[in-house]
């Protein structure tokens, strides 16, 4: 029915276009485009604006994953939001790393922090087993054979979460923050508990009043209504994949998988979180332009989502055909990436709103 009637006023109009051609043509140009908008509104895909550019572990592919530098560059850059880790050391100080322990690949001993520590060396040790000060002697600055282009940030030494809130603020940033509590679910005497991991990162959130800036997420889902209770207001976004979201998994506090028929958003809506945030495929790290690529973020799933009032932030997306797929065709609200300046090349391209970049 709607495109019989297009069709007959198209037609109708069609003599009177033709008889104003001549008197027109001294503004075709500007008619033009026009009339390509109309052309294309029938057909124009629609996607979620702003789009939230968040920039993994600081922009993992373009940086020492979780440094200053990295950080920084990404404030410079333009993104909307900083993700990062938050492992607790032995003296409850909220590092800024990912990994459970300190791993060969990434840190490098440089000296005890005292003589004759009998920790020393501290390669291959747990965090949570180390204080802050011999974290702080670790050089964390390996090249990674995943990111072989990633600028190396020389004599890297681990942030404190206050590190990164001051690193804001010193560029007049009103970035935000995506922070995970990196407990450890399946094996918890490898970390601190929900608790501890919540009161800690709310007590520098509170201090640097940042809270309306403030995401929580974490693939722990014990640790998010810890967080409502302490200020409602605080985002909190429900991590998962298939390794932590199946029947029996210890990551989902109170969640049960059966009787929530194995629905993920079902889930996430029970626990009260704002974001969920899934591996954007199964089996992670395929691409759009795969022939038997399997998307977990669809369009009926962030549909879906967005009925129960929940917005959809896969990770983490690494290349731009599939960056476009997860907006033009899935319409997510947010792409977490280790390559933030590809992402914005394909917001760009698409003639998206940009995060601006901070001052310097």
């Amino acid at each position: 029915m709607k495109k019989t009637t297009v069709i007959a006023l198209v037609q109708a109009s069609l003599l009177s276009l033709t008889l104003g051609l001549a008197a027109c043509s001294s503004t075709q140009d500007s008619t033009t485009p026009s009339s390509s908008a109309s052309q294309e509104s029938s057909t124009a895909v629609h996607y979620q604006e702003p789009l939230d550019l968040q920039a993994h572990r600081g922009g993992r592919g373009e940086s020492t994953e979780e440094s200053r530098l990295a950080f920084e560059k990404a404030l410079k850059l333009g993104v909307t939001t900083l993700e990062m880790d938050i492992v607790l050391s032995k003296d409850g100080v909220p590092v800024v790393w990912h990994d459970p322990d300190v791993k060969a690949e990434k840190c490098r001993d440089t000296a005890p922090v005292q003589e004759g520590d009998p920790q020393f060396p501290y390669v291959g040790k747990d965090l949570h087993d180390l204080t802050f000060a011999q974290l702080q002697t670790l050089s964390c600055d390996q090249k990674l054979k995943d990111f072989p282009d990633a600028e190396v940030a020389q004599n890297n030494r681990m942030l404190q979460l206050k590190d990164v809130f001051e690193l804001s603020a010193a560029h007049h940033s009103t970035v935000n923050f995506n922070i995970e509590t990196k407990i450890e679910g399946d094996k918890p005497e490898r970390s601190a508990s929900p608790e501890e991991f919540v009161n800690t990162i709310l007590a520098e959130v509170d201090r640097a009043n940042v809270a309306d800036r403030v995401t929580i997420q974490s693939f722990d889902w014990r640790s998010l209504p810890l967080v409502k209770q302490h200020n409602p207001k605080i985002r909190t976004a429900a991590l998962y994949d298939e390794t932590t979201w199946h029947s029996g998994s210890p990551w989902l506090g109170s969640i049960d998988y059966d009787k929530v028929n194995g629905d993920a958003l079902e889930a996430t809506a029970q626990l009260g979180a704002d974001y969920v945030s899934p591996g954007y495929s199964v089996p992670y790290g395929q691409k759009a332009e795969d022939p038997d690529f399997s998307p977990v973020t669809t369009r009926e799933y962030v549909e879906k989502a967005h009925q129960l009032g929940i917005k959809v932030l896969p990770w983490t997306v690494n290349d731009e055909a599939t960056m476009r797929w997860m907006i033009t065709e899935a319409g997510v609200d947010g792409i977490i990436t280790d390559f933030p300046s590809k992402l914005r090349q394909v917001m760009k391209d698409l003639g998206m709103e940009l995060p601006k970049p901070a001052s310097a």
